[in-house]
């Protein structure tokens, strides 16, 4: 489960340019204030690296490499059943267990614009997250810790097995807690909910042209890390940012063949920029858990987001749009002492979405600008889905925005 990772996929959720023309920049003096509310559904499972979906969970047996470090009464038990049989040491289990998480989100976006010239737009968007994060384990295979000691009939190794079994219910009142707490340093798991501010972006939109047919513009701007980091001590917390600075540039190119429909495509290429995080050293590629955290030099995957989109204007005050939305992130690269950390962590570091939003406004500006209305804003309504990808959370987002203009 890379639970971490699903907000990476959200902080998109922010104030993006019009639906419609994507190219549009607001008129000289003129300022914009837009809110945007963005729900997700409960998230329970993402589309794995080989884009088949799973459940976001974490499966942990409770074996010697995972039991050695409650004591070391237990790791001296188990060293003297593998001196007695490597057979034995193997197969000894005390259980397995699923965590299994659902996460759900509520991101409130606040964007502001200013239109230094008729083709010149600034613009700042902020985005504020409410998370809840619901954890649960269960034992999904039972102890064969009997089978074995019947199986090998060995006197060392069936009083090694009771040592264990003597000392385990000590620890504490849960198997699964001690694991994750007393053995691989953890914080409890259970559920989580955090509140925070998440990256700022801050650019400039240029339009380059525009006619009665089509329209091309270019936006520049940087993402600031403003949102907090996940705990690396805490398996059901989730990040509001990323951590480092990024980079970004954007085409946008409208086609409007009549005066009822236009359509659209955005092109954004963001750099992110190498930074230093703690993070938990994995035991292997599919073990995403770990005992001791190390220091090391991340270079998150670029990132290409593109969109094409559709608009039918009803009349002067309804539209409906159409649009599919693409989002690739390059693989990371890790860099530490831990040369095998390093890979593990970089192992199915790329990422890629599909989704399809539709989206209807209402917009009183044309109104406004034939004096049919007093105040120029809109109010639009979306529902996306995700329908593929790898790497990333299954599901549904529902949007309502409003924008006003003064």
């Amino acid at each position: 489960m890379h639970l971490r990772l699903v907000i990476s996929t959200l902080i998109f959720f922010m104030i993006s340019s019009s639906y419609a023309q994507v190219h549009k920049t607001l008129p000289k003096g003129v300022r914009l204030f837009a809110y945007r509310n963005v729900k997700t559904s409960p998230i329970d499972a993402e589309y794995n690296q080989s884009q088949a979906l799973n459940p976001l969970s974490y499966d942990v047996s409770a074996s010697a490499k995972t039991l050695s470090g409650l004591s070391t009464a237990v790791s001296n038990a188990f060293n003297e059943i593998r001196s007695e049989s490597q057979e034995a040491y193997d197969k000894l289990t005390f259980g397995d267990f699923n965590l299994s998480a659902q996460a759900q989100v509520q991101v409130h976006g606040f964007g502001g614009g200013f239109g230094i010239t008729d083709r010149l737009t600034v613009y700042g968007i902020l985005p504020f997250y409410d998370a809840r994060v619901n954890m649960q384990y269960r034992q999904t295979r039972a102890s064969n810790a009997q089978q074995v000691s019947d199986e090998f009939n060995n006197g060392d190794i069936n009083g090694a097995i009771s040592n264990i079994l003597n000392i385990i219910p000590s620890v504490s009142g849960n198997l699964i807690q001690s694991i994750v707490v007393n053995t691989l340093g953890y914080k409890p798991i259970g559920n989580w909910h955090g509140r925070g501010y998440g990256d700022f972006e801050l650019g400039a939109m240029y339009l380059l042209h525009d006619s009665t047919h089509w329209g091309l513009a270019t936006t520049n701007g940087i993402m600031a890390p403003t949102g907090r980091q996940s705990d690396p001590d805490l398996l059901q917390d989730i990040a509001f940012g990323d951590g480092q600075w990024d980079i970004f540039t954007e085409l946008a190119i409208a086609y409007m063949p009549s005066r009822k429909w236009m359509f659209g495509t955005t092109w954004r290429y963001t750099y992110q920029a190498p930074s230093e995080k703690t993070l938990r050293i994995p035991f292997d590629e599919d073990i995403p858990l770990g005992d001791t955290k190390g220091r090391f030099d991340v270079k998150f995957g670029d990132r290409i987001d593109a969109t094409i989109s559709g608009t039918h204007i009803i009349n002067d005050w309804l539209s409906v749009s159409p649009l599919y939305e693409f989002a690739y992130q390059m693989p990371s690269k890790y860099e530490s002492r831990y040369s095998d950390a390093n890979r593990y962590l970089a192992a199915n570091s790329d990422r890629v979405a599909h989704n399809l939003r539709l989206s209807g406004s209402f917009s009183t500006v044309t109104p406004y600008t034939k004096k049919k209305f007093i105040l120029p804003a809109a109010i639009t309504m979306n529902v996306q889905q995700t329908v593929a990808g790898k790497n990333v959370p299954k599901m549904t987002r529902y949007e309502i925005e409003f924008r006003m203009y003064f």
